[in-house]
């Protein structure tokens, strides 16, 4: 039977991972994620839902087809999101007046609180997470975030 060395995940090699900027992306991801669902106000609400409560409060009238496609979020999985957000009567669907094969989404009442509440909230975790960039760091790095999802 072959030995075993335990690795300390301090000092793992990491190889050519290093130089891969996805792995940087997916490791912060992860860190970012971590630190949202700790502590915040509604545990069950994930940074994917909170975006579509943004989203469809700041585009009146906006289809369940247009979110999807903005998104970037394949029908399915945006349908079991709006489900859950419904459910919690976060979020409505209303048959367009224009194309009744088609939903607009609309927060209710109760959707907008806890949009607001889960604003004000992100905006801590993000000055939190975000504590050993400076300012300008922090505007360079959305800008090169940016420009990663839209290159050209």
């Amino acid at each position: 039977m072959a030995t075993q060395t335990k690795v300390s995940s301090r000092r793992m090699r990491q190889g050519p991972l290093l130089e891969f900027v996805g792995y940087h992306v997916r490791l912060a991801q992860l860190y970012v994620y971590a630190d949202f669902m700790r502590g915040q106000p509604e545990p069950t609400m994930t940074p994917g839902q909170l975006a579509i409560l943004i989203l469809v409060h700041e585009n009146p009238g906006m289809t369940q087809r247009v979110l999807g496609e903005r998104m970037g979020v394949d029908k399915s999985t945006l349908t079991v999101a709006l489900d859950r957000l419904t459910r919690r009567k976060w979020l409505r669907r209303v048959r367009s007046r224009e194309d009744r094969r088609s939903n607009v989404l609309e927060l209710t009442a109760q959707g907008v609180r806890q949009m607001r509440r889960m604003i004000a909230f992100v905006r801590r975790h993000e000055r939190r997470m975000m504590t050993s960039l400076s300012a300008r760091e922090r505007r360079e790095l959305v800008r090169l975030l940016g420009k990663l999802r839209s290159p050209g």
